[in-house]
């Protein structure tokens, strides 16, 4: 079943190990002028393997941050780019052994290239507290439809 249409500037393939992961991580930081950020982090338990000159295996990252009152989610990679022409902004996601279900996305209003946001990040969180497992498929330019699997039980988060 395919599960996305959402495009990465980059090519890759997910033949790599798996990622070591130690499940959700929590971050709390101070800072003078939004006061208080929460993050929860998760990787996915497969890297991306990509090629020159990103080569080597990139992390997926699935993060959930409340920042002066607003809550986001966002995916990152730690090499390469996420482009910002997905096609038409969704990418259909599994949660455990239900059904896909879509969710709109968003390139970084700074520009930044290697995130991606959720629309809609209180329905995701809602879908993750009650889930184990998370599936989300990427099309990739000049790929297959690839997983990009997360481990997703345990989230706490009260932001």
């Amino acid at each position: 079943m395919h599960l996305s249409t959402c495009l990465l500037g980059f090519f890759l393939t997910f033949n790599g190990p798996a990622v070591q992961t130690t499940g959700w991580q929590y971050q709390e930081t101070a800072e003078p002028s939004t006061g208080t950020t929460y993050k929860a982090s998760l990787n996915a338990t497969n890297l991306l393997q990509l090629p020159y000159p990103y080569a080597g295996g990139s992390v997926v990252t699935l993060t959930i941050r409340s920042r002066s009152g607003t809550t986001t989610a966002y995916l990152s990679v730690s090499k390469g780019l996420l482009a910002p022409s997905f096609q038409g902004g969704k990418a259909l996601i599994r949660f455990d052994a239900g059904k896909p279900v879509t969710y709109a996305l968003s390139a970084a209003a700074n520009g930044r290239g290697n995130l991606l946001f959720f629309d809609d990040a209180q329905r995701l969180i809602r879908q993750l507290r009650s889930s184990k497992t998370m599936t989300l498929q990427l099309k990739v330019i000049g790929q297959n439809l690839n997983d990009v699997n997360f481990t997703a039980a345990g989230l706490r988060w009260n932001y």
